[in-house]
């Protein structure tokens, strides 16, 4: 997430990296869309691309099955945008980074609705393409959890990876 957020500020974007569990996902638009959700909390810009407010953000207690001491969370649903995603992990002794870019896409009320009811309520929801296959993206799955920002940061987060030592895939159509 911090090399991604150097990156972003190198390019003059907003530095909102938003971390996220790949929960699961459907077709949708002829595309297959992932849920992503935060078990914890999100920033506001994922919910409004404003840097400096609040608005488009709730707070819920977070469920006591998960946290028992009470604690709120930022949540909301995030906008649609470009956005560079990745995950590193660890695979035979080396460090690994997969990266692709994707779009959060944003799904009508009903189906979001629907969808957001069938994970945790809770938690701050991101609906993306990740510009692969289903089935690709769990074949490679190595980590359950990726990092998503807006904007095209792919080559950058490519060619910083490759010069801090990562093995890098490339794990979606880098268009």
């Amino acid at each position: 997430m911090e090399m991604m957020k150097r990156l972003l500020k190198s390019k003059g974007l907003h530095q909102g990296v938003f971390f996220h569990d790949v929960r699961w996902g459907g077709e949708w638009g002829g595309r297959f869309i992932w849920v992503l959700l935060n078990s914890g909390s999100s920033g506001a810009y994922a919910f409004n691309h404003k840097p400096d407010v609040l608005s488009g953000v709730h707070s819920y207690r977070q469920p006591a099955a998960y946290f028992p001491t009470p604690g709120g969370t930022f949540t909301g649903e995030s906008l649609p945008g470009k956005v560079t995603w990745a995950r590193s992990y660890i695979r035979g002794g080396g460090l690994w980074m997969d990266i692709g870019k994707g779009e959060v896409v944003k799904l009508p009320p009903q189906i979001r609705n629907e969808w957001w009811s069938g994970t945790t309520r809770e938690w701050p929801l991101m609906t993306a393409d990740l510009g692969i296959p289903r089935d690709t993206l769990m074949a490679h799955y190595m980590s359950n959890h990726i990092a998503v920002a807006y904007g095209d940061i792919f080559s950058e987060m490519l060619a910083l990876s490759k010069e801090l030592g990562f093995k890098v895939r490339i794990i979606s159509h880098a268009n």
